[in-house]
């Protein structure tokens, strides 16, 4: 019924939702750049990545 040769590993889906974070944190602070007309915007995205991937990753291995 499961077709788990294509079930997602953990450290997967811990990537997907790290980069949908990066993405997200990317589109908050060019909307913030917007309203309030600063152009200056330091973004480690690498750091914040890993941060995210880190955080996901311990939560995803305790649903799964």
């Amino acid at each position: 019924m499961f077709d788990t040769e294509n079930d997602l590993t953990t450290e997967q889906r811990a990537h997907d939702l790290a980069l949908l974070t990066v993405q997200a944190e990317i589109n908050r602070n060019l909307i913030s750049q917007l309203h309030t007309e600063e152009k200056s915007a330091d973004l480690d995205v690498y750091a914040l990545y890993l941060t995210a991937y880190k955080d996901t990753l311990e939560a995803v291995n305790k649903d799964f």
